[in-house]
């Protein structure tokens, strides 16, 4: 499938890309697993890789006001941080692919508040999802 324009899609929503702080953006397709690598008393390593490979996904925002900390939100619920479906650009094969992901707990800081006219800025948020 060719490239149409989006990065990213959690449970079939795409991800807005403007919140992407694109320079950060990190895709490691496919990772080999071994199950209980070691080396031996000669220090040749032993490994046994397993056929799953899991995909990793890791960007920075932008800084962030407080309605697009409100639009980030309905992306990193509780659920989807247990569990959700991705759809992701692979770099490898130059194609979307697919699968079940975690979202690592996401802490929010923030630069500015406005008490008066309600408004907050948050410093740019990583976000990290690890592929089951």
């Amino acid at each position: 499938m060719a490239f149409e324009g989006w990065i990213l899609k959690i449970n079939n929503v795409v991800f807005p890309t403007r919140l992407i702080a694109f320079e950060s953006l990190k895709i490691t397709p496919n990772q080999i697993m071994d199950l209980d690598p070691y080396r031996d008393a000669e220090g040749l390593l032993h490994r046994t890789a397993l056929p799953h490979t899991a995909t990793s996904i890791e960007f920075s925002t932008t800084p962030l006001f407080s309605a697009d900390i409100e639009i980030l939100n309905r992306f990193i619920t509780k659920e989807n941080r247990v569990q959700c479906e991705v759809e992701y650009w692979n770099p490898n094969t130059s194609s979307y692919a697919s699968g079940t992901f975690y979202i690592a707990d996401v802490p929010y800081e923030f630069i500015y508040v406005n008490e008066e006219g309600g408004l907050a800025l948050h410093k740019s948020i990583k976000i990290t999802f690890t592929e089951y």
